[in-house]
């Protein structure tokens, strides 16, 4: 994997697609404050210079975009609310495009604003949730068991099980956290044997949604991850360029023992490591 594969990649990349925790910045377990990694301020400000296509793309869900970006301001970065991309947008975006009319949300307001702001008609546990289309789950940490109730009777009323995230933690400045929404799912699925639609990292749906937002072809992406079964799989799954960096929870090991096909094209300490393929800012 060598800087010659990586300016190759770069040379064709028309937009690139960060991750967000373990990438460009760490949080705290709540996700209510965020402290950029080295390299990383610098690093979106070249880009920026350079004129390409950015964005930020986060499989939390305890946010709007909008919150996001507010503390990623605090942080120092500097990102427009539409290169903030969350589960919840791609869900927003793949509902309306199904025609669905109504779904079960089981989340908190980062879960369920970006579907209300696509026209969907979001309902709740107690509600009309067996007249719903889909659930969709995101970060619950409140959950309770009417949530897992309501949600199975969607289910064995013909309507679909989908997910922000079914990883099982994330990285923050104190370690792992668990991931609420997979384990949510999980215990659905144990109940009902409905099939988990992941609409987060790595799905087809949230690369393809997230080239749309840029405008451009997948293909024409390189995305930047601390995960390899999250970004990197996601990128390869599309065509994408792949770029893992250590700076989260994965080691080189867990780069490294991959089939050749899944593997990232380039992997780096962290997003540091990528500032002297861009110019610095005039």
């Amino acid at each position: 994997m060598s800087a010659e594969i990586l300016e190759d990649r770069l040379a064709r990349a028309e937009g690139l697609l960060f991750d967000l925790d373990g990438t460009l910045a760490l949080g705290d377990r709540d996700s209510e404050g965020y402290r950029a990694l080295p390299g990383a301020l610098e690093l979106l400000e070249r880009i920026a210079a350079d004129g390409r296509p950015f964005a930020i793309f986060t499989n939390g869900t305890h946010h709007t975009p909008r919150a996001y970006v507010e503390m990623l301001c605090r942080a120092g970065f500097s990102i427009d609310e539409r290169a903030m991309l969350t589960p919840a947008v791609v869900a927003a975006d793949f509902f309306a495009r199904k025609k669905f009319k109504r779904v079960l949300v089981l989340g908190v307001e980062g879960v369920s604003q970006p579907i209300v702001d696509a026209g969907v008609e979001v309902v709740r546990p107690g509600g009309d949730d067996d007249r719903a289309d889909a659930t969709f789950v995101g970060w619950h940490p409140a959950f309770a068991l009417r949530d897992i109730d309501a949600a199975c009777r969607v289910a064995w009323a013909g309507g679909g099980l989908y997910t922000a995230s079914s990883a099982p933690f994330f990285a923050t400045r104190s370690g792992k956290a668990i991931g609420v929404s997979g384990a949510i799912c999980a215990a659905i699925h144990s109940v009902t044997r409905q099939r988990v639609n992941v609409l987060g990292k790595p799905s087809l749906a949230a690369l393809r949604m997230a080239a749309r937002r840029l405008g451009v072809r997948p293909e024409r992406l390189l995305v930047v991850g601390d995960d390899p079964l999250l970004e990197v799989a996601m990128a390869r799954a599309g065509g994408a360029s792949a770029v893992g960096v250590l700076s989260g929870l994965a080691t080189a090991e867990s780069f490294a023992n991959l089939p050749p096909e899944r593997e990232a094209h380039f992997v780096a300490n962290g997003v540091a490591d990528l500032l002297p393929f861009f110019g610095e800012r005039q």
